[in-house]
């Protein structure tokens, strides 16, 4: 039960991880890795037009998020001790969960239609929130660093 609860909190823990580093290293000293993801927000190009690359420096952040969780994983088999395990897979799962709605979702970096069709309430608010945080109408949207955890705004249509 432990194992189980480990990943929950190393999943959830990454959010405030993302939210932290999107907003003071992203936009930060490592703006130059994250710049080229911002590149389309000055022209208000609508998503599905997007000029869109298969590799941006943004995506440099996916190693820095992975190579914790390898090393974690790896340690944690080496030693036998397992709760290193369970943290890298709640860090591994964060990863993958960002990727989805991130990427293939919000910014529709691969095409994977399914994943398309009308998004439920919860998806739309988080589109809703990264969109403003890409395309502000005032300071207060620029604010959104986080991805699943965001102003209750963002709910209403």
């Amino acid at each position: 039960m432990i194992n189980v609860a480990l990943v929950f909190i190393a999943y959830f823990f990454m959010e405030f991880v993302a939210w932290s580093n999107h907003k003071y290293v992203m936009h930060g000293f490592l703006w130059r890795w994250h710049k080229d993801h911002h590149v389309n927000d000055q022209y208000k190009v609508s998503l599905d037009k997007m000029a869109t690359s298969r590799f941006e420096k943004n995506d440099l952040f996916f190693l820095v998020y992975a190579v914790p969780a390898i090393i974690l994983m790896i340690i944690g088999f080496s030693i036998n001790f397992l709760p290193f395990v369970f943290i890298s897979i709640g860090i591994t799962l964060y990863g993958f969960t960002y990727f989805l709605i991130h990427d293939v979702l919000i910014h529709q970096r691969l095409n994977i239609p399914f994943l398309f069709k009308k998004p439920g309430y919860y998806t739309n608010a988080i589109i809703r929130a990264h969109l403003a945080h890409h395309r502000p109408k005032n300071a207060i949207d620029f604010r959104n660093f986080g991805l699943l955890v965001f102003s209750l705004r963002f709910f209403k249509n």
